[in-house]
């Protein structure tokens, strides 16, 4: 079995808990969080357009290639060969988890009684101190609590391939989303790449912010699962619209400048 997760830390957790001094888990990590950014391009193949949009959020100089789709295929191949015999996904309640279960869904199609889910979305676990807790991710599982929940793991149902099977199509047709919400279970609704400008505009003031402070009291206050890349890069687009002032560490709004709403901002 091959063990799909979101996320290095996440990854890493599992592949740990799960390895043991004679054989290492097989584990594939997805780098790439689909709750972000767009989903389909008239042009570009889907690994290209989630290359750019994530080589434009950072900034960086150096080339951020994401091939999440094109390692997807080769775990197809090796479900059809034989070579795998199944996968299972891990998953918890954060946007990029259900999307990329949907994203999961749609290019394993064929494959259907060979991918199965460990769902820890509103079941109670122990945390280190030995105290109930609800994770919302994967990541926060302490060692012991993977090996819990391992025993979670099902084969997704007819039924589930049935009513869930075509809501990545429905994902990447929204034209102009670019932030995908989770809105409890498993259902997820689209809002405008610009969905949190105004968020990122109250809480600026006139006097210089840390960013990196102000990025992370957002996320934990509003529970954004964007991650901090993409609020900076916001925080530079609105910049770019003469609503902000940036230095390498620092924010402030212009003298004179008041929030808008984000439909103002994306004007």
């Amino acid at each position: 079995m091959v063990h799909i997760l979101v996320g290095d830390i996440a990854g890493d957790a599992v592949k740990q808990a799960l390895s043991s001094d004679t054989e290492e888990a097989s584990v594939m990590v997805v780098k790439d969080v689909f709750n972000v950014g767009p989903l389909r391009s008239e042009t570009l193949k889907f690994s290209e357009l989630r290359s750019q949009f994530w080589q434009e959020v950072s900034g960086d100089q150096h080339e951020i290639v994401v091939d999440d789709l094109d390692r997807l295929m080769e775990l197809s191949t090796g479900l059809t060969n034989e070579t795998i015999d199944q996968v299972c996904f891990w998953m918890g309640s954060i946007p990029a988890d259900v999307c990329t279960y949907f994203w999961l869904l749609h290019f394993l199609r064929k494959h259907m009684g060979k991918l199965y889910v460990i769902n820890i979305n509103g079941l109670p676990f122990l945390d280190d101190e030995g105290k109930l807790f609800y994770p919302e991710s994967i990541a926060a599982l302490p060692p012991r609590q993977v090996l819990k929940a391992l025993k979670l793991a099902r084969a997704i149902t007819p039924s589930e391939w049935e009513t869930e099977g075509d809501e990545w199509k429905r994902l990447i047709h929204e034209e102009g989303m670019g932030i995908r919400q989770n809105e409890g279970g498993r259902k997820i609704n689209s809002k405008p790449i610009t969905a949190y400008d105004k968020l990122l505009l109250d809480a600026c003031t006139a006097q210089p912010q840390k960013i990196n402070k102000l990025v992370g009291q957002l996320m934990a206050k509003h529970k954004i699962y964007t991650g901090d890349r993409f609020l900076i890069w916001r925080l530079r687009e609105l910049e770019r619209a003469q609503r902000l002032s940036l230095t390498k560490d620092t924010v402030k709004l212009f003298d004179g400048s008041a929030a808008t709403t984000s439909e103002e901002v994306a004007s």
